[in-house]
């Protein structure tokens, strides 16, 4: 993909789509100091350059509260990694999940409302054909998150 260069306008009105996907264009263009037919164009142009690659739901932070959330490190054998990162796609309490490197392959954030529901979450991860060792940290506080 061709690294887009952002000037300063595309990046605030990237700042803005993150704080709320959902307002309208005619709010944004009058943030912006622009037409809306100007915002409309910008965001088309991102998209269509792969800046943009969709809109999603921004959960409140006082119902994540609510949620048990655990940062879930995986060693995979390698034949079953496209298999194990198929199978926690389908899994709803994956929230997300990246490929690193080092001693583990994978790392995942899963997410329950109960610390029963975490404990269940993390043996179905753990019993996955081809995971052969998981490592699960608790998440006690967010100090900040920049997503």
């Amino acid at each position: 993909m061709k690294r887009t260069v952002l000037n300063e306008r595309d990046a605030r009105l990237l700042q803005l789509l993150r704080d709320n996907a959902r307002e309208s264009v005619s709010s944004l263009a009058r943030k912006l100091g622009v037409s809306r037919t100007a915002v409309q164009e910008r965001i088309l142009r991102l998209q269509r350059e792969g800046v943009i690659r969709g809109f999603t739901v921004q959960l409140n932070p006082d119902w994540l509260k609510g949620q048990i959330n655990a940062m879930v490190s995986l060693v995979v054998d390698p034949k079953f990694t496209a298999k194990v990162i198929d199978a926690l796609e389908t899994m709803p309490a994956i929230a997300a999940l990246w490929t690193v490197s080092g001693k583990n392959d994978l790392i995942a954030m899963a997410r329950a409302p109960t610390t029963a529901d975490i404990d269940r979450v993390l043996d179905e991860v753990g019993s996955l054909q081809g995971v052969t060792r998981t490592e699960s940290s608790i998440i006690l506080t967010t100090r900040f998150d920049r997503r």
